[in-house]
């Protein structure tokens, strides 16, 4: 087998994983590693890649790394993966992320198609696609609404971080997201979001 190995890191976002995780499924983190890079996805308020770079195995928040999986080899040289990468960014916006149908196992499987021609196995996101089949089953109050992800950013009262300096050294930013965060417009003012008043019968 000839070219570069590409790993897929697992990691458990949940404790039930213990028990789900022989029937197939479970809630589950998901980055790519190629070159001694892991890349994978997040969500953020703005209409910038959520497309990051971390340590191999070191994903950042609350998850614990289950298992690395080789999952086919690539023939793109490290420049080249960057820059697919950087260009999975713009459809992979940080206000695009959804937890059904636009997450960080979706992008896994499509960086894993991109690079190995290979699809990453369907268990890591067996749950997401069962909730999207039996939305109407769920609690309303459990999931975001099911629509196609928005490119408008998200107003909420705190503001998220961006280190801008850090990403573009990582080299993620695409040349127009550049522009845009270093924009005013790209930073919308902060307005408190609307609450809604429980329906009184």
């Amino acid at each position: 087998m000839g070219g570069e190995p590409v790993y897929l890191n697992i990691y458990d976002l949940s404790d039930q994983n213990s028990w789900t995780y022989w029937c197939g499924v479970g809630i589950f983190h998901s980055g790519l590693e190629v070159y001694g890079v892991e890349y994978a996805y997040g969500g953020h308020e703005y209409d910038v890649s959520g497309v990051f770079a971390t340590n191999p195995k070191d994903a950042p928040g609350p998850v614990l790394f289950r298992e690395s999986m080789l999952v086919g080899y690539t023939s793109m040289s490290p420049q080249h993966v960057q820059q697919a990468v950087q260009e999975m960014g713009e459809q992979y916006k940080g206000n695009a992320y959804h937890l059904l149908q636009r997450n960080c196992n979706h992008f896994s499987n499509d960086l894993c198609r991109k690079l190995t021609g290979k699809e990453a196995p369907l268990w890591i996101n067996r749950l997401a696609g069962m909730a999207v089949m039996l939305h109407c089953l769920i609690p309303t109050a459990w999931v975001p609404p099911l629509s196609p992800p928005t490119a408008s950013p998200v107003l909420g009262p705190e503001p998220v971080h961006v280190d801008v300096a850090h990403e573009e050294r990582q080299g993620l930013l695409s040349p127009s997201d550049r522009q845009r965060l270093h924009s005013k417009e790209a930073w919308p003012s902060q307005q408190p979001q609307l609450q809604r008043e429980p329906l009184q019968i």
